[in-house]
């Protein structure tokens, strides 16, 4: 018989824990909701994901040097402090 053992701490938690990063400073700065305002909604189709979260991924991509776009689903699939950092969370699909 197994006895599992509960967390001590949730992801959430140590994440907050943490110093504030690089692109937390400049995403708390930014202001996005003129530039999201602008971009067309669709309306037809399934239910995509959010404008906000995909164009701080672009914009992470680009302070981050990430040359492609497949390198940056990589990066967001294998690295959950900047899947966090740019809204997408830890449960949460990532755009492929």
């Amino acid at each position: 018989m197994y006895i599992r053992q509960q967390c001590l701490i949730s992801f959430e938690d140590a994440l907050k824990m943490q110093p504030e990063t690089r692109l937390e400073k400049i995403f708390s700065t930014l202001d996005l909701k003129p530039i999201i305002s602008r971009l067309p909604r669709k309306h037809n189709g399934p239910r995509g994901y959010n404008a906000k979260y995909k164009l701080r991924a672009l914009i992470a991509a680009k302070i981050e040097q990430i040359p492609t776009m497949a390198a940056l689903v990589r990066r967001l699939k294998n690295d959950p402090v900047f899947d966090n950092i740019c809204g997408f969370g830890v449960i949460a699909s990532v755009p492929s």
